[in-house]
């Protein structure tokens, strides 16, 4: 069982009092970063979490995740080997085409149809909850909730801290590189790849109490 009080003592807070600074620029991830954030993101326009929580706690929620998870996302995606890889399938498969991308030959924009960061929890799915988990006028963007893990299950790339001592799988990490068939593409069979971009993992399921304080799990 997670308490609250271990969540504080790792870091989890009600509302943010430090000041964060902006993680450096990386050119190459930049673009899949921004398909997730810009004004016609899937994230605040596709899954409606802009009109949901309004543009000041929108703009706050951007500024919160860029300065916590865009450095490390831009990491996983330009890794130091100059190699990209293909984790597996999310049931924990080997990857059956051994799929890489050679970052020194193809840009992260040009693999991009091919592997991609693929989330555990749909994104789609993670908005959903996120939006019932809110009052009805919030507050702030995490308005009763964990926001920090809202933000992992969004955006993260590595285990939190307090995987090391909880056995839920939300807080390790989130999204992962894998290789996916390309949309188009004719005579391409999802089989032989790691994740069929045509489904979602609805398997992985989130529920209120899981992102509502106090988490109690």
């Amino acid at each position: 069982m997670v308490r609250q009080k271990d969540l504080l003592l790792l870091g989890f807070r009600r509302k943010k009092s430090i000041a964060l600074c902006a993680a450096p620029e990386n050119v190459k991830a930049t673009k899949p970063w921004s398909t997730l954030l810009t004004h016609k993101s899937r994230i605040g326009y596709n899954c409606g979490m802009r009109q949901r929580l309004g543009e000041i706690h929108c703009a706050a929620f951007v500024k919160f995740v860029e300065t916590t998870h865009k450095e490390a996302f831009c990491r996983a995606l330009t890794p130091a080997s100059g190699v990209l890889r293909c984790e597996g399938s999310i049931e924990g498969t080997p990857r059956p085409k051994g799929f890489c991308i050679d970052l020194q030959s193809l840009s992260v924009d040009e693999c991009g149809n091919e592997l991609h960061m693929d989330h555990t929890h749909d994104i789609k799915h993670v908005s959903t909850i996120w939006s019932q988990a809110l009052p009805d006028y919030p507050q702030s963007w995490d308005d009763g909730i964990c926001g920090p893990l809202v933000a992992h299950l969004l955006f993260g790339v590595e285990d939190l801290v307090i995987a090391q001592c909880s056995g839920r799988p939300v807080w390790r990490k989130q999204m992962v590189p894998r290789c996916g068939d390309k949309r188009g593409v004719e005579g391409q069979h999802a089989d032989d790849f790691c994740h069929n971009i045509a489904c979602v993992h609805y398997q992985c399921t989130l529920r209120l109490k899981d992102i509502r304080w106090p988490i109690t799990e």
